[in-house]
């Protein structure tokens, strides 16, 4: 182990709750595309809501982004805010070429 490295450990409620959470989360998509069918595009925008939040776990808790310095977390932002933007010009390309 290097010499500036940290060990953080994590305790057993806090992997369960995560685990929880994307449980829920899973529910939640099944029940949005399988009961929210009628909802046309806001069925899209929620499941997208939906998944970005699931994303957002996973990154935070077991890709330790939790325990990282921050300007890991600012660059990580960055590049969804890209990501974003650019699903929406494509979005917006799309639909009214």
């Amino acid at each position: 182990m290097k010499e500036n490295e940290i060990q953080h450990i994590t305790s057993f409620r806090e992997h369960f709750s995560t685990y929880v959470s994307l449980v829920i989360l899973t529910i939640m998509t099944v029940a949005v595309s399988v009961f929210g069918a009628d909802l046309l595009s806001l069925t899209v925008l929620t499941a997208m809501a939906i998944a970005t939040t699931k994303a957002v776990v996973v990154g935070y808790y077991f890709m330790h982004l939790k325990y990282d310095p921050m300007i890991y977390r600012l660059l990580v932002g960055i590049v969804m805010l890209l990501f974003v933007v650019f699903m929406i010009l494509t979005i917006f390309d799309y639909v009214f070429r």
